[in-house]
């Protein structure tokens, strides 16, 4: 049995102004006001250490958007 072949699909790296960020209309994902205080804490205490990913045709962010509501 051949092992699987991964591709990374990433395919750049930048900085962009929170504000300039489309937050992603199909997102399931929803933050109550308890886990915003927690990633505001963290974010003010340890800063960020995950990238917010964002895809490239649509503009709109696929996963970090407490991140960059908060930032």
């Amino acid at each position: 049995m051949t092992a699987p072949t991964w591709e990374n699909r990433i395919v750049g790296y930048g900085e962009e102004a929170p504000d300039q960020l489309l937050a992603n209309p199909y997102n399931p994902r929803r933050h109550d006001r308890h886990q915003a205080e927690i990633m505001e804490a963290m974010l003010r205490d340890v800063g960020f250490v995950q990238d917010v990913i964002v895809n490239r045709v649509t503009g709109h962010v696929v996963d970090g958007h407490l991140r960059v509501a908060l930032a």
